[in-house]
């Protein structure tokens, strides 16, 4: 028998043990992450377990917001800059294929069943880690199931190997930026405050609001940094013309937020070149590139050459709700996914 309840005691203490323990795990379900998340999205964090007899078989965070009429369960919230959450799954690889469905059916089941006995959302919106490509269950009850892309670069082939595959145009503006002697480095809260203001000015130069505030994004910096948040700039005569904020964590690096438009037009391809050179020889094997979902700026982002992955969201809507959420797209800002 299946039970799903709320994390207590020491299952919250072990929390990010079982991250860590999954496949499925990322930077964005460490405990600290979502209690940010909580925090400064005004919702309530339900750190949900699954249980199979004494054994833990996953963990699945929700969050819930309650605004006016309507009750919404996101995992994870928007305007966060969180691109996947979901459920974590414990051994689920090690299973058959019929063991696994079992598995995934039974806890995506259990996990609707506490949702809507706990809260009767009239909203769920919900969008699965890299990897977990089995959302049928959220299909079969009632989910409106979607595909969603990323680019993930394999790093471990070596520097060499990853740059005769970029583009013509990526190998020409890493060498033009050699010879412009851009430098890249590794930043810290200063650097990041002024990434974050450079971000500010570009998103209102277009009339846009930037998704995350300079204070969430600072709370994140307090609790992940240095472990796994970096913060690479490129810098002109000692001046800063770009940089990012990248995650850290297993055998990834992040591409999160940062590469903002900037008169040198060199810099960003210098910059994904430098995260990817400073990736290999700290040993990690990935560099996962957000934002392959925005047509704008797929062509920039695939000239790197990497492999497109697919995840998916899962979402459940009244028909109230449903029409809520399309004036609200319609009327709201828009951002970019990772920024």
């Amino acid at each position: 028998m299946l039970n799903v309840r709320t994390a207590e005691n020491d299952e919250l203490k072990n929390w990010d043990t079982l991250v860590g323990a999954s496949p499925y795990g990322t930077v964005f379900h460490l405990l600290d992450w979502l209690k940010i998340i909580e925090k400064h999205t005004n919702s309530i964090l339900y750190p949900l377990i699954g249980m199979k007899g004494e054994k833990i078989i996953g963990v699945f965070p929700i969050f819930y917001k309650k605004k006016g009429p309507l009750k919404m369960v996101f995992s994870p919230p928007p305007k966060v800059g969180v691109p996947y959450l979901g459920p974590v799954l414990l051994d689920y690889d090690k299973l058959k294929q019929e063991k696994k469905e079992s598995l995934i059916i039974h806890f995506c089941t259990e996990i609707n069943k506490f949702v809507n006995n706990k809260i009767r959302p009239s909203y769920m919106y919900l969008k699965l880690p890299p990897g977990l490509i089995d959302c049928r269950p959220f299909k079969w009850m009632g989910y409106q199931v979607e595909p969603f892309y990323s680019y993930l670069l394999d790093i471990s082939t070596g520097l060499s190997s990853l740059e005769s595959n970029f583009s013509m145009q990526a190998r020409k503006n890493v060498r033009k930026a050699e010879k412009e002697e851009l430098t890249i480095e590794l930043g810290d809260k200063e650097e990041l405050l002024t990434l974050y203001k450079m971000l500010y000015e570009r998103y209102a130069d277009q009339k846009r609001k930037l998704p995350i505030t300079e204070t969430y994004l600072l709370d994140i910096f307090k609790k992940l940094f240095p472990e796994n948040l970096k913060i690479f700039v490129v810098r002109h005569e000692n001046e800063i013309v770009s940089g990012g904020i990248k995650l850290c964590y297993k055998n990834k690096v992040i591409d999160w937020v940062g590469q903002p438009k900037t008169k040198m037009r060199t810099s960003n391809d210098f910059l994904h070149w430098g995260v990817m050179k400073w990736g290999i020889e700290n040993r990690y094997h990935y560099y996962e590139i957000l934002g392959a979902n925005t047509f704008s700026i797929c062509q920039f982002k695939s000239k790197f050459n990497p492999m497109l992955t697919v995840n998916f969201s899962a979402k459940k809507a009244t028909l109230f709700s449903n029409i809520v959420e399309k004036l609200y797209m319609k009327m709201r800002d828009r951002g970019s996914e990772g920024l």
